[in-house]
C-alpha cells in the first residue's frame, strides 16, 4: 500500500514559531523512535500554521530558514492544517473556531501565506499538496446575502494557489471540511455550492474538499456514501482526515459517562440522537445542550475525536467509526495516492485519563499502525 500517512500537528499547542518547532524535537521525534526505521528516513507530517505563527514568519523574512529547520531535522509535509486560526487549546474554543469565515479578507490572507510556508516543507518529486480549511463558516454566522463573497474570496484563494504552482512549481489544493452546523455539513451541501459558484471557473481544479470521516459519522451519514458521492459529481477529494468520534447507546448511565467525562470548556462537541435504524431524531449544537434535553432512550453521536483505534471503552461507551472503517475499506480497494491522508485526534490532551495511552507519541503509534493494518487486511 503506498498511501501516505501522517498526524495532524493540530493536537501540539503554541502559535509561535518555535513554540510549534518543539513538538518536532519532543514528540514527533518520540514517534518515530517507536516506529522501526523512521528516523533514518524523511518522515512525514501535517503541519498546523495558525495566524500568529504564519503572519511572526512573514513578518521576520524567517520563512525560509524556518522550514528548512524542520527539512533538516529529517521531516516535510504535503499538507497543512489552516481551520484553527487562532489559539487551539488550553483555552474556551467553542464557535469562534469558525471566525475569521470565508466572507472576511482575514481568512484569505491567512490561506495564502500558509500555502506560501508549505512550499517551503514540500520536497522535491513531491508536487501535490493540501491545505484543509474551514467550511465556509458556521451556518448561523453567514446568511445567503454573503454567499458570492465566500466565493469570491474562495476564488481569490485559488488564484494564489495559481501563482504560487507558476512561481514554486507545487501544486496546493484547498479541501473544504464539512462539518456539523457549519454552512456545509454533507456532501450534498458543498456540492450545491460548488456547482452554483466554482464549477466550470478556470481555477475549480484549486478547490476541493477534505473529508472528516468523524464529521460524517456524527451527522449520520450512510458510512461510505460521502465520498462515492463526491465521486459521482466530479468533486475532488485532496485530503481525508481520519478521525473517529463517541457513540453512547441508548440509556442513561452511557450519557451520564458523558456529562462525567467528555463535557470540556475548549471545544464545541455538537451531538445527535439516532435510532436503530441511523435515522437522526435529534440534534443539539454542543453536549451540555444534548444532556440538558434529558433524551435517553435513543444512541448519541458526539463530534469528540477519540484515538482511531479504540473500540468500546468506559462502561459501554463506544467508537463512533462506521464512516471511518467505510473510507479506509475504499481506499484499501482503490487507492488514491494523490489524497493526502491525515489522522486528526486535536482532542487527545482533553481525554479522560482512562482513555490515553501511556503518552501522546505512543497514541499516535498505536493509531499508525491500526491505519495502516485496515489498509492491508480485508
Amino acid at each position: 500500500m503506498s498511501l501516505e500517512l501522517c498526524h495532524c500537528m493540530n493536537v501540539f499547542p503554541g502559535t509561535t514559531p518555535e513554540e510549534k518547532m518543539r513538538a518536532f524535537a519532543g514528540p514527533l521525534a518520540d514517534l518515530r523512535r517507536l516506529l522501526p526505521g523512521a528516523s533514518s528516513r524523511p518522515f512525514p507530517v501535517g503541519v498546523w500554521i495558525d495566524a500568529a505563527t504564519a503572519s511572526a514568519l512573514q513578518a521576520s523574512g524567517r520563512v525560509g530558514e524556518w522550514t528548512a529547520r524542520i527539512r533538516d531535522q529529517g521531516y516535510y509535509a504535503r499538507t497543512a492544517n489552516a481551520f484553527p486560526y487562532g489559539v487551539f487549546h488550553g483555552q474556551e474554543v467553542k464557535t469562534a473556531v469558525y471566525h475569521p469565515d470565508w466572507t472576511t479578507p482575514e481568512r484569505l490572507h491567512f490561506t495564502t501565506a500558509v500555502a506560501d510556508i508549505l512550499c517551503g516543507l514540500m520536497p522535491d518529486g513531491q508536487d501535490d499538496g493540501a491545505i484543509s480549511t474551514m467550511p465556509g463558516g458556521y451556518k448561523e454566522h453567514v446568511p445567503a446575502a454573503k454567499l458570492p463573497m465566500l466565493a469570491a474570496n474562495m476564488l481569490a484563494a485559488a488564484a494564489a494557489l495559481r501563482d504560487l504552482r507558476d512561481r514554486r512549481g507545487k501544486t496546493i489544493r484547498l479541501g473544504f471540511e464539512m462539518e456539523p452546523d457549519c454552512l456545509w455539513e454533507s456532501v450534498e451541501e458543498f456540492a450545491a455550492f460548488y456547482n452554483r459558484y466554482i464549477r466550470g471557473h478556470e481555477l475549480a481544479d484549486f478547490i476541493g474538499v477534505c473529508y472528516d470521516t468523524c464529521h460524517q459519522e456524527v451527522i449520520g451519514a450512510r458510512p461510505g456514501a460521502g465520498l462515492d458521492y463526491l465521486a459521482a459529481q466530479g468533486i475532488p477529494v485532496v485530503k481525508i482526515q481520519l478521525s473517529a468520534a463517541v457513540r453512547a447507546p441508548a440509556g442513561r448511565a452511557a450519557k451520564e459517562l458523558l456529562r462525567e467525562y467528555f463535557q470540556d470548556r475548549v471545544y464545541l462537541h455538537q451531538t445527535c440522537a439516532v435510532d436503530a435504524a441511523g435515522k437522526v431524531r435529534a440534534r443539539w449544537r454542543d453536549l451540555p445542550d444534548a444532556l440538558a434535553a434529558e433524551q435517553w432512550e435513543h444512541d448519541w453521536l458526539c463530534h469528540f475525536h477519540v484515538p482511531v483505534y479504540l473500540r468500546e471503552f468506559m462502561g459501554g461507551l463506544r467508537a463512533a467509526n462506521a464512516e471511518l472503517l467505510a473510507v479506509l475499506e475504499r481506499l484499501r480497494e482503490n487507492p488514491a495516492p494523490q489524497c493526502v491522508l491525515e489522522i486528526e485526534t486535536y482532542s487527545y490532551n482533553v481525554l479522560p485519563d482512562a482513555v490515553k495511552s501511556a503518552s501522546l507519541a505512543a497514541c499516535m503509534q498505536q493509531e499508525m499502525a491500526f491505519v495502516q493494518e485496515a489498509l492491508v487486511t480485508r
